[in-house]
């Protein structure tokens, strides 16, 4: 009886470990066929190295890639911008005036062109034929302190109508006490000095033809040109006139 429960026994066993043997043959394969069909391989994805990196999470987390700045752009503007030139304000023309003197001998007009040449104005003259003058004066003295002296003579006699000529000429260091249109009218102004008690002034004759002097520059340089200028020919008429181009 023992006997037959120890052959059933062991039958049994038998019978289970065939059973076991015959389940793990069953998975066609074998072991690596059972590990790939856990692993589901057709829905693995190989991420990418170095720039695609990013690229392949955004497509793993289905989020939008962010698009690329235009750095190249901006930096283009900016350099633009950059090696732009300056705008500079328009430069105002530049503002001229004419001066001019009549009735100048031809050395006065010779002395005030030089004069005005070398401040870069531009002088012209013209021959001017009209009536005769009769100018009015104290001869020359010899130096401009003897003409100095005269002036003060003058001045304690009750005259302070009168100029010393300063140009350079024959008549240099003279004093002027008037210029007159007609003869006449010279005579009645030299018998009114002697009266005040001037015994050296004397009447000449001018010439009929003198000198008009035109001297064109920048306006503001030219007022005080013209100023000294008319103190230096008191008798020259003065206008103004058009520029010259």
């Amino acid at each position: 009886m023992k006997t037959f429960f120890l052959y059933l026994l062991l039958g049994a066993n038998a019978l289970l470990v065939l059973m076991n043997m015959t389940s793990f043959s069953a998975a066609p394969g074998g072991e690596p066929d059972r590990l790939s069909s856990q692993l589901h391989p057709e829905k693995l994805k190989i991420v990418g190295h170095g720039d695609d990196a990013p690229a392949a999470e955004h497509a793993a987390t289905g989020a939008p890639a962010a698009e690329p700045e235009p750095a190249a752009a901006a930096s283009e503007v900016v350099h633009a911008t950059e090696s732009a030139p300056a705008e500079t304000p328009p430069s105002k023309p530049l503002s001229l005036a004419c001066v001019s003197w009549g009735g100048l001998t031809k050395a006065q007009a010779d002395a005030i062109s030089l004069r005005a040449k070398g401040l870069s104005f531009t002088a012209k003259q013209q021959t001017v034929t009209g009536s005769s003058s009769w100018w009015v004066h104290l001869p020359p003295q010899a130096d401009r302190a003897g003409a100095d002296k005269k002036g003060e003579e003058l001045r304690a006699l009750g005259v302070s109508d009168f100029f010393i000529v300063k140009d350079a000429g024959a008549n240099q260091n003279a004093i002027s006490l008037g210029l007159y249109k007609s003869e006449e009218s010279a005579n009645r102004a030299l018998e009114a000095l002697k009266a005040k008690g001037v015994r050296s002034a004397k009447i000449e004759a001018r010439d009929a033809s003198s000198i008009k002097l035109e001297v064109t520059g920048p306006a503001d340089q030219l007022a005080g040109f013209s100023s000294d200028t008319s103190s230096r020919v008191p008798n020259a008429p003065r206008a103004n006139c058009t520029p010259a181009r």
